[in-house]
């Protein structure tokens, strides 16, 4: 009996620690329960055995079965119970877990959505760029190509910076002078020169006069002006102007009078006096300043220029460009207005920005406009407006920079 009763023992201990065993991690935390209860079931026990040896009973020993069976599936419910309340926090946990691995998976795939749109705008920015840097050198090559077409002797090899230039822009060059006839100036031009620098130079003093016969330009008529009454300068010059252009023929007469101050001028209608008076002498004035200048620098600069320039326009209009050049890598354009220049303000600053230039690249030297006209032209275009008293200070500043 004693035997049987220690097997059922060592059957309930071997249950408990079976369980233990499949279930360590639920199962600690009872065991301290578990052990005083087994305490208490073996002193059960030792009483009942006394009692079972004292009686002898076999129905006592049913009852003591029955009870330990009972404790026994107790325990084992309890033990149960426990772990199932473990078993449903652990799933719990991994519910959490398993939603905030979404939620992290969510927000990484967002970051990776987020960055790859960032590497195809970046890639798509590079293949931009590397097309326009393609186009820039097929426009290059183009334009070489197409300046070394050109018929002998039309364009300079110092021009050729200039042409590749303006070709890069989709500005197309007609016609150049050939260095050979630029060369060749003759007597005229050289007296033509002196002229402009002359009225270039001293524009404040000759003013009155050049007004007085351009506004009669192209008809042969007789025009009287009165000095009365202004410094000496502006005599000794306006009679200085009226002689050098009857030397030149572009006037018939001119006659001063001492007495009265007046000074009488005879206008000629010869197309190379109405083409100089109307404008060429404030180009040619431009001109011959930067000539000047860059010559002085000789080997320091990298210069060359193209005055009077006919090109087509990318929107395939026709235009002259009275003055182009370029002093080491840096292009300049100037032109020259002695009369309206309104309707052209618009023009120049489309076509300034089409070359890609900036208003101290680009200048506008007007002869019939006051300063506030000019500073409020420099402030709505693309340009700059200059007086014909500024064209050397700035053409100098540019040489010289």
């Amino acid at each position: 009996m004693t035997l049987l009763l220690g097997l059922l023992i060592g059957l309930a201990i071997g249950f408990s620690l079976g369980v233990y065993t499949c279930r360590r991690s639920e199962v600690n935390r009872y065991e301290s329960r578990f052990e005083r209860w087994r305490k208490e079931t073996e002193r059960a026990i030792a009483l009942q055995l006394d009692q079972f040896t004292q009686r002898a009973n076999s129905q006592l020993l049913d009852e003591i079965l029955r009870k330990l069976q009972a404790d026994l599936e107790g325990f084992k419910l309890h033990i149960s119970e426990s772990l199932s309340e473990s078993y449903q926090n652990f799933l719990q946990r991994l519910a959490d877990y398993t939603s905030q691995l979404v939620k992290n998976i969510s927000n990484q795939q967002n970051i990776l959505g987020r960055l790859s749109e960032s590497i195809e705008n970046i890639s798509q920015n590079l293949n931009s760029s590397s097309s326009l840097q393609k186009r820039k050198e097929t426009n290059k090559q183009t334009a070489d190509a197409g300046l070394k077409s050109l018929p002998p002797e039309t364009i300079s090899r110092e021009q050729v910076k200039i042409g590749v230039f303006l070709w890069s822009k989709n500005i197309r060059m007609k016609n150049l002078l050939p260095s050979s006839k630029k060369a060749a100036e003759g007597e005229l031009d050289n007296k033509l020169n002196w002229i402009s620098n002359l009225m270039g130079q001293r524009y404040s003093m000759i003013e009155k006069l050049y007004k007085e016969i351009k506004s009669g330009i192209g008809e042969e008529k007789s025009l009287t002006l009165c000095l009365k009454g202004n410094p000496p300068e502006v005599i000794n010059y306006s009679c200085q102007l009226a002689s050098t252009l009857r030397k030149v023929n572009f006037l018939k007469e001119h006659n001063y009078s001492k007495s009265s101050k007046t000074l009488m001028v005879k206008l000629s209608k010869s197309s190379e006096a109405i083409k100089f008076l109307s404008g060429d002498w404030l180009e040619r004035y431009v001109k011959q300043q930067l000539i000047k200048f860059a010559r002085e620098q000789g080997q320091k600069i990298d210069f060359s220029y193209i005055a009077n320039a006919e090109v087509t326009l990318p929107n395939g209009s026709d235009f002259e460009i009275d003055l182009f050049f370029h002093i080491n890598n840096r292009f300049y354009w100037i032109e020259s207005k002695t009369g309206s220049y309104r309707d052209c303000i618009e023009k120049y600053s489309w076509l300034a920005s089409e070359m890609g230039l900036g208003p101290d690249q680009v200048f506008l030297v007007l002869a019939d406009a006051d300063q506030e006209t000019r500073s409020r032209i420099s402030s709505s275009y693309n340009l700059s407006a200059i007086s014909v008293e500024e064209v050397e200070s700035l053409l100098y500043r540019i040489v010289r920079r």
